[in-house]
């Protein structure tokens, strides 16, 4: 029976996760201290073995080694993700998204993990008017997404020093079945259905013309275990996992309401994001199967 450690495994991508492992009978170890910034809610499942603790701690080192003997596979997703407490406690967000993967890393090579796939992130980008290909010089623009690069850079600093077998996916903007929906920052579909919910008008930022990579949380998922498990030459590396496609804000609205208001845009934030796959495609056999507009019915 093939073995994983989920971290952050009790959020919204993380459950996920652990809950198409489950399916393809995996044994799961998760390990979440609900300290998320953009949630309330947990999702954690009765059938995995749960822990509850600060992966940025080296006191836990130890345990954390200890755990990782026990598995096959690591995918590494916890992090601080709201930008706004980033940017408000750049010091504590680094330390948790750096020294998290760094130590979830060390225990993992020595352990002998077969892989880790490492969540990394579209925002390494910064403000880009073009399709976004791995190759493009990254433009990091606040802690949040500058600690996700330097969370790259280890993958790749670990496979090239030790030879451990690590990759990290650049998710662009996810969507699906409990993504976060209140906060400044929460995903912009989850927060026009809560207030379409509410029986509030949706808030468009700006003009509502902005287009984002839209990804399901399931094609997220396919993507992880594809780079878990299949044995390519490729480590170290980093993949786009974005659809290919993009959508303005201003579609998404209409497919859910015409009660609208617009807010006044915010500084910083890109007019564009999308994603080249080609990639992940031709690497790892990944296709995108969630067609955003057709989701957009089921729910």
């Amino acid at each position: 029976m093939k073995r994983a450690l989920v971290t952050g495994g009790a959020g919204f991508i993380g459950s996920n996760l652990v809950d198409e492992l489950l399916r393809q009978d995996y044994q799961v170890v998760v390990i979440d201290n609900e300290s998320s910034k953009s949630r309330t809610e947990y999702y954690w499942n009765k059938h995995t073995r749960n822990y509850n603790f600060d992966l940025s701690s080296k006191d836990r080192l130890e345990q954390l080694t200890d755990i990782c003997k026990e598995v096959d596979y690591v995918f590494h997703m916890a992090a601080d993700v709201s930008i706004p407490y980033c940017i408000e406690h750049p010091d504590d967000s680094y330390t948790n998204n750096v020294n998290g993967l760094l130590y979830v890393l060390e225990a993992s090579r020595k352990a002998n993990v077969e892989r880790l796939v490492f969540s990394s992130t579209s925002a390494i980008y910064g403000l880009t008017e073009k399709v976004c290909i791995e190759t493009d010089k990254p433009d990091p623009l606040n802690p949040y997404s500058h600690s996700k690069y330097a969370g790259e850079q280890l993958i790749k600093m670990y496979y090239d020093l030790y030879g451990f077998r690590g990759v990290s996916l650049r998710y662009f903007n996810a969507y699906g079945e409990r993504q976060p929906s209140t906060g400044q920052y929460a995903p912009v579909i989850g927060i026009f259905q809560t207030q379409h919910q509410n029986g509030q008008a949706l808030t468009i930022v700006g003009d509502g013309n902005q287009t984002r990579d839209f990804i399901h949380v399931s094609d997220i998922v396919n993507a992880n275990i594809l780079a878990a498990t299949t044995d390519v030459d490729t480590y170290g590396q980093v993949y786009n996992v974005g659809t290919g496609k993009n959508f303005s804000i201003k579609k998404i609205a209409n497919m859910i309401s015409s009660k609208q208001t617009h807010i006044p845009p915010r500084p910083g934030e890109a007019r564009m994001s999308l994603a080249n796959n080609s990639k992940i495609k031709s690497v790892y056999g990944w296709q995108p199967k969630v067609e955003l507009s057709e989701w957009m019915k089921t729910v």
